[in-house]
């Protein structure tokens, strides 16, 4: 039975790319929940865009990353490397949006991130499908988170930030002065 190993091995490894994606998608979603609904709402609106501007932006920079072994010189290589997993980090925290939006419409009840975590199950279990999945559906899904980071911009504020309530001055409240209390006669021995 040598292809028990292979099969055993092939579903620890779809098992641990589910729980990465997972991890990161709803880390994603406790740290940034604003920046999310707004990955989520671009993903409302406008998802053809989304995918378009990925497309065209994330696909450069990641066949870049993987050409980086080919670059003769080290330091311009480590620069490609670390904008290279920058911009894939990028790329999944801007898809917790779909998994968000996938998560809505399964349970709308439900708390945000408990949104994220369902639409992230589905989402994780079609980029895990061989082929199809691999080839297809998880480069257009990272390529879109991508873009919809991009269209999002949330970096920058929506709108301005309040400004702090003035501290009121402490009223002058005039106390009548202190008034000493009786004391009471002490009998003297003399």
């Amino acid at each position: 039975m040598p292809y028990t190993g292979v099969v055993l091995a092939f579903i620890a490894y779809h098992a641990a790319a589910l729980l990465i994606l997972l991890g990161h998608w709803v880390t994603s979603a406790g740290m940034f929940p604003k920046a999310v609904q707004s990955f989520a709402d671009v993903y409302d609106r406008r998802p053809i865009r989304a995918a378009l501007v990925g497309i065209f932006t994330f696909g450069p920079l990641i066949l870049l990353l993987l050409q980086s072994a080919k670059i003769p010189n080290p330091l311009v290589r480590t620069v490609v490397i670390v904008a290279g997993f920058l911009t894939l980090l990028v790329a999944f925290i801007g898809s917790t949006g779909l998994a968000l939006r996938i998560g809505r419409n399964l349970c709308t009840e439900a708390d945000p991130w408990r949104q994220v975590l369902r639409g992230g199950m589905m989402l994780s279990l079609v980029f895990i499908t061989p082929l199809l999945g691999w080839f297809f559906a998880l480069p257009v899904g990272l390529a879109s988170g991508f873009g919809t980071f991009i269209l999002a911009r949330p970096w920058k504020a929506k709108e301005p930030l309040p400004a702090p309530a003035p501290v009121p001055a402490q009223a002058q409240v005039s106390t009548p002065p202190a008034v000493p209390a009786p004391q009471a006669a002490v009998p003297s021995l003399s």
